[in-house]
């Protein structure tokens, strides 16, 4: 029983931490956005040459909208586990007090009433422990498809600086710089995935254990 109510401590803490380095993605989510006008007014600028890279800026736009949604829907879901851990935590608390009542009346000539009371906190607290795990699970799910997603910012950075090449030379600095801030930002949002992902990392070896 205190390892469950262990694994839910353990997930509340996960949750919050989850949710304020989320935060910090939605901020490099704007950056991004920001990079994309910047790269688009730039392109429209040198004309022609910069056709190439500014269809380019539009895969960034997408790739920038794509992260926040993301993000923000990580962001949702740790919330709501952190409500639902704090019920689940409740929960327990209450079927510990029924299990000293249930324990401490066990000779006692009403014993039986209690049992239906006993029965009713036990599966909620199952019902909560289960749709928790749940949305954990899927909080996990989508961590990990953010950053398989979050590859493809490398992949427009490259093409960025070999679209660089072809403008005059006057105009490769302010492309390149568009690559590198896509690359500098889609990683920094990449270390605040990871950072999350690890937590979950930690707590499966702790079930392991």
């Amino acid at each position: 029983m205190s390892k469950k109510r262990t694994q839910v401590s353990q997930y509340y803490v996960i949750a919050a931490v989850v949710a304020a380095e989320l935060n910090h993605t939605l901020t490099y989510c704007k950056q991004i956005n920001l990079t994309a006008s910047n790269a688009q007014a730039a392109s429209s600028r040198v004309g022609n040459a910069a056709l190439g890279f500014k269809a380019l800026t539009g895969f960034i736009d997408d790739l920038a909208c794509y992260t926040m949604k993301a993000a923000t829907d990580i962001n949702l879901l740790a919330n709501k586990a952190s409500k639902m851990a704090t019920e689940a935590a409740r929960a327990a608390t209450a079927l510990k007090h029924f299990e000293k009542a249930k324990l401490n009346s066990r000779n006692a000539a009403y014993s039986q009433t209690i049992l239906p009371a006993f029965k009713n906190i036990t599966d909620r607290h199952a019902e909560l422990q289960s749709a928790f795990q749940k949305i954990i699970n899927k909080m996990e799910v989508e961590l990990f498809d953010l950053k398989r997603n979050l590859r493809t910012a490398n992949i427009l950075a490259s093409i960025c600086r070999i679209e660089a090449c072809r403008v005059n030379i006057a105009n490769q600095a302010t492309f390149n710089d568009v690559a590198n801030r896509v690359d500098f930002v889609a990683n920094k949002i990449r270390q605040r995935v990871d950072n999350a992902i690890s937590l979950f990392d930690t707590t499966t070896q702790n079930r392991a254990a």
